[in-house]
């Protein structure tokens, strides 16, 4: 068995706090599968500040004392060190943690906390989850705040998670592709890495628990026992797509009294906080706004009882390139618990949905098309109910924790590094090069538009003195 080093985010699952985040969940969906195979596991997550009811700063003394942050949870025994942002970052704490852990492998969960795991001095292979394309999500934010300076915070902490991890995890084939050319940007796609496999795919999955329906928490309450439940779950991101939803529920909506939307869930502080917002202003001004449940963020134990008391589950992706290269948990979830899903047709889990016959999808940013398939839908129970038993199956045999991280698992039980550790790269050596030859180009250009420049005045000059010479003798 390995002794593993996983770096993630928190809360995590099974602490039961308000808002648990996909990152959070991902963390999990690893520290989880590997404990399961009996590795020794600790886990250093950061805190994400808004999720904690009480966000207590964390204490970190010198040395590292593990026993004080040995965690039980079930049949599990692990080490769990929760860190604010300031001590996520300092190295001294990440090294001395490290130090007194003495990892076979380190594995960053997700995007940041791989990032921060660049900064641990260790020979340790190092498995980078990537969780989505970061520079798509770069851009999604770029739009969203109007302003590009966001891609070089993000780029410059993917180079460094691409130049010095062995490996890494993707949650779709199409980010698979997307890592391998970050890869040869960089220079690892070198002569000691020609028959060497950089990425594997581990997507989004579902816990293996058996969900069940503990207390009523909608019908009979906020709505009646008759209605279709349209339900959201989750944060309104970048991505979400809130103006189809909207003019698509106003239009079905129209056409049928019973239909209800329900949504747990909301802003993303300090990451997204426009979309809810500009979603809550819509519905306060449509004549159906009493139809609208908006629940905002609830305990974590709640919102499962959500999935069964729901008739189907909506996802409402814009068509970007984070959607296109990237996953998503919450339809997982609702699949596992046998509630009917219908998603914009962009992801490649949307795209599995409808070639295996698992859900419905609509055509993206088309508000007729989403308007249309739930009309479908509830057209054709029985066929909706069979399509969710279905997928529900498919996810048991298929989209576990357990099984979705088989290649981790194996990589762990013997890990290793990328054949070009400690080689010498090509592209490292002749980065100080390129920028000066950057800097080159970029003075030639200059003095080519300096001349431009100069050569437009004179012949400008030359004209204007011909022009007035030429009025001159005609006023003659």
């Amino acid at each position: 068995m390995s002794k593993v080093l996983i770096l993630g985010m928190a809360p995590l699952p099974f602490e039961k706090e308000r808002k648990v985040y996909g990152t959070g969940i991902r963390t999990w969906q690893f520290a989880e599968s590997l404990l399961e195979d009996k590795h020794e596991v600790c886990i250093v997550a950061y805190k994400i500040p808004s999720t904690y009811e009480n966000n207590n700063k964390v204490k970190v003394t010198y040395p590292i004392d593990l026993n004080k942050y040995k965690q039980e949870f079930e049949k599990y025994s692990f080490y769990l060190i929760p860190l604010g942002k300031k001590e996520f970052e300092d190295e001294l704490i990440l090294n001395d943690i490290h130090d007194s852990f003495i990892p076979d492998c380190i594995v960053g969960a997700t995007f940041y906390p791989s990032f921060i795991a660049t900064k641990i001095k260790s020979n340790a292979p190092f498995w980078a989850d990537l969780f989505g394309h970061v520079m798509a999500e770069a851009q999604a934010r770029a739009i969203s705040i109007n302003d590009d300076e966001v891609l070089f915070h993000y780029w410059n902490q993917e180079v460094r998670i691409i130049d010095k991890a062995d490996i890494f995890s993707c949650v779709s084939k199409r980010q698979e592709s997307a890592t391998i050319g970050e890869l040869g940007i960089l220079g690892r796609l070198n002569r000691y890495t020609s028959k060497y496999n950089f990425t594997r795919l581990i997507p989004c999955a579902a816990p293996e628990d058996d969900f069940s329906h503990t207390k009523k928490v909608l019908r009979g309450i906020d709505v009646e026992e008759d209605d279709f439940v349209i339900l959201y779950s989750g944060g309104y991101n970048t991505w979400v797509d809130v103006d189809t939803l909207f003019n698509a529920l106003t239009l079905v909506m129209s056409e049928n009294l019973k239909i209800k939307f329900v949504s747990t869930g909301g802003e993303i502080k300090g990451i997204d906080e426009k979309t809810y917002s500009h979603f809550l202003k819509m519905i306060e001004s449509s004549p159906f706004k009493d139809r609208f449940i908006m629940k905002g963020w609830i305990p974590t134990q709640d919102v499962k009882n959500y999935y069964f008391e729901a008739n189907l589950g909506i996802n409402v992706d814009k068509k970007i390139y984070e959607v296109f290269l990237g996953s998503k948990n919450r339809i997982l979830e609702w699949m596992r618990a046998g509630l009917l899903v219908l998603s914009s047709k962009v992801c490649e889990l949307s795209h599995l949905l409808e070639e295996d016959g698992l859900g419905f999808s609509y055509i993206a940013e088309d508000a007729k098309s989403l308007k249309d398939k739930i009309v479908e839908i509830i057209s054709n129970p029985n066929l909706a109910k069979k399509v969710a038993e279905k997928a529900k199956n498919y996810v048991i045999e298929n989209l576990t924790y357990y099984k979705t991280t088989e290649p981790l698992r194996e990589w762990v039980r013997n890990p290793k590094t990328s054949p070009d550790r400690d080689k010498e790269r090509l592209l490292d050596r002749s980065k100080e090069e390129a920028f000066q030859n950057l800097e080159k180009i970029v003075k030639s250009q200059q003095e080519m538009i300096k001349v431009r420049d100069e050569r437009i005045s004179e012949l400008e000059g030359i004209f204007h003195k011909k022009l007035i010479y030429r009025i001159y003798n005609y006023l003659k």
